[in-house]
């Protein structure tokens, strides 16, 4: 018997939707601590749809929520939690059944998302539902202590958006779905950095810098090969900042090159994807 009751998450404000979404990641690996302006801004760039988001309610109260993203055929879960105090009830299960059902009312071909390596518990709630894992994404760090002596960058500052012609070519490997070019798109404050000539660069990042806090958000890396992988890299770590990069594919190019350059590898999550039928 169902226990759960569900209402569109666009029926919410925005300030509503970010302290459910805070409430059900309580506890969580990573907790989360949205404003109504933050979540609007994930809302705009992993092109969330809030009409076919759900909010789970066991009576009047809340008790978690799916977040759901929708690019054409394609479907993605940008948040999934049950409410700390009714977490172990088996209602992750009643929610993960809601959210397959969703994503086929939406008319949507394939499901995927992304779960930390060491959340085994959450992994096999998907698994049950059918879901498989078909590769790693890995979150690496570059801090101060590890980073090797300072030299000058040969790096050109470039147009993001000009860099960002050059996405299909340069991506070996599908990027993980906050980090594809939809999103790079929407996303504000970005520099760009390349190596080579700025119209037929040989490798790019994009770059979100944070001074006050003297970090950066490496939010896209390309390259036509391995050897402009490592070159643009190096470049990179002359940054005056501590650098993280979220979700690179295990098998990017990137992944040794960071390496070498004392990146250190902070988690990984599994990507995993369901296949709809209708």
């Amino acid at each position: 018997m169902t226990s759960l009751t569900f209402k569109p998450a666009v029926t919410l404000s925005l300030d509503d939707l970010a302290r459910a979404f805070n409430a059900a990641f309580a506890g969580y690996f990573y907790p989360q601590s949205h404003t109504g302006q933050t979540f609007a801004r994930r809302v705009r760039l992993e092109q969330l749809d809030l009409h076919h988001s759900l909010i789970a309610y066991e009576g009047a109260e809340l008790a978690g929520l799916f977040l759901l993203g929708i690019r054409g055929e394609r479907g993605w879960c940008g948040g999934f939690g049950i409410v700390q105090e009714l977490r172990g009830r088996g209602l992750s299960h009643e929610l993960m059944s809601e959210m397959a059902e969703e994503a086929r009312r939406a008319g949507l071909k394939k499901l995927s998302l992304e779960v930390l390596a060491r959340n085994e518990a959450a992994r096999h709630l998907y698994e049950s539902a059918g879901m498989r894992v078909t590769r790693d994404l890995l979150i690496l760090g570059l801090d101060d202590e590890r980073r090797a002596a300072r030299r000058s960058s040969a790096l050109t500052e470039a147009g993001p958006e000009k860099l960002l012609r050059h996405f299909t070519r340069m991506h070996s490997c599908a990027p993980a779905w906050q980090r594809d070019l939809s999103s790079l798109l929407a996303t504000d404050g970005v520099r760009g950095l390349c190596l080579g000539e700025k119209d037929e660069p040989r490798a790019y990042a994009l770059i979100v810098e944070r001074p006050a806090e003297g970090f950066a958000h490496l939010v896209d890396l390309a390259a036509c090969d391995e050897e402009s992988a490592h070159a643009l890299t190096e470049g990179l770590c002359a940054l005056p900042y501590r650098l993280r990069v979220v979700n690179e594919p295990e098998e990017s190019l990137f992944i040794k090159a960071l390496k070498a350059s004392g990146f250190v590898e902070q988690d990984r999550q599994h990507e995993m994807e369901l296949e709809l039928s209708s």
